[in-house]
């Protein structure tokens, strides 16, 4: 299967997109090029280059999965090396010369993205981002901190789909408001209730729904919002020096996954409009999808932060726009105890009393 491995007209190394400079990079001879200025330097230089499909697609066509095999084996074009990796892999780093690889085959037809958001934070500001993550959680035992050593460590630009739709609600609420007063002798309270209607409809725009079947969906919107701002039309070139997955899970599969996240949304703005009351109480909610709009198919960066510690897994995710960081943390019990008395120490100090009591008076 063919690799496609971008080389420095310079001095013949391999190019790495720099999120920094927005450039594809040499790290041999310092040289860098704009994606254009690439491009348009291969077509000049090469006669058997490969030819990026043209066109984008806005609607979604099924094509055909491959599930004959789980993993693919991918030639390297600078040592010869075979690498082995899961068949939705796009782009990879050799594991024996470091040599940047796009596969292109992983990404045409109906594979094709529309859209990329290119890298903005490096492998340093993810770090950096983790230390700080760290910082401000009471919970978290400090052996876990000191010996923390990360696993693994990797920039993925991970499958997404963007989701169009319409969707119309009706809301049903109960409220309260109360009011005191006394006249000198008697002290009165008054509680009135409300019975509150709303309805209406909404028009949703890329709703972003990672297309992997093997990523935490969860764990994916924890690092929501993107920026549309920065989505660039798709070409190979971002993904050089870095990993890629094309996406295993197709927009009707993601149906109802996105039908929930706009029902959500709804759910929140309508209540959002019910103001002065002391309670609100959903009592009844009705949301129905209208129509489906287009879906555009796009790569959103991310850093993956692997570690383990007292034999489980932990997983940390970074936005690679944004720099957004989110994660799972091991709690503590001894911080957890410490953290319970030092907030609820007049409490225990009642309790700690009567106990006491109890025994002096040979309760117990």
């Amino acid at each position: 299967m063919e690799v496609l491995n971008y080389k420095c007209p310079n001095c013949s190394a391999g190019l790495k997109f720099d999120s920094r400079t927005q450039k594809m990079a040499c790290e041999y001879c310092g040289s860098s090029y704009t994606v254009e200025e690439l491009e348009q330097l291969v077509q000049e230089t090469q006669t058997d280059e490969y030819e990026e499909p043209g066109g984008h697609w806005e609607g979604f066509e099924p094509g055909e999965f491959d599930t004959d095999e789980n993993v693919a084996v991918w030639s390297c074009p600078s040592c010869g090396a075979e690498l082995i990796t899961d068949k939705t892999a796009g782009a990879a780093l050799c594991p024996y010369c470091m040599n940047p690889m796009v596969m292109p085959e992983q990404f045409g037809g109906v594979y094709r993205p529309d859209y990329v958001i290119p890298f903005q934070k490096s492998k340093k500001d993810a770090l950096d981002a983790l230390k700080k993550y760290y910082l401000g959680k009471p919970l978290l035992p400090k052996e876990f901190k000191d010996q923390n050593h990360l696993e693994e460590i990797k920039a993925v630009y991970v499958p997404f789909w963007m989701f169009d739709l319409d969707a119309s609600g009706r809301f049903r609420y109960q409220g309260t408001r109360t009011r005191y007063w006394e006249d000198g002798e008697f002290q009165y309270t008054e509680t009135s209730y409300y019975h509150m209607v709303r309805r209406g409809s909404m028009s949703f725009s890329k709703i972003p729904v990672d297309g992997s079947e093997k990523i935490d969906d969860t764990l994916m919107e924890s690092i929501e919002p993107f920026d549309y701002q920065g989505l660039k039309p798709f070409r190979l070139s971002y993904l050089s020096g870095f990993m890629a997955d094309k996406y295993d899970r197709e927009p009707d599969q993601l149906t109802e996954r996105v039908r929930k996240r706009a029902e959500t949304s709804m759910r929140r703005s309508f209540q959002s409009t019910l103001i002065g009351y002391e309670t609100v109480v959903p009592v009844q909610d009705e949301v129905r999808m209208t129509k489906k709009g287009k879906v555009a198919y796009a790569l959103f960066p991310v850093w993956f932060l692997n570690t383990k510690w007292n034999g489980r897994n932990y997983t940390f995710v970074m936005n690679g726009q944004t720099g957004k960081m989110s994660g799972d943390l091991p709690v503590g019990r001894d911080m957890l105890a410490a953290y319970w008395l030092k907030h609820h120490l007049p409490l225990t100090a009642v309790f700690s009393a009567l106990f006491l009591l109890l025994r002096l008076t040979g309760v117990i």
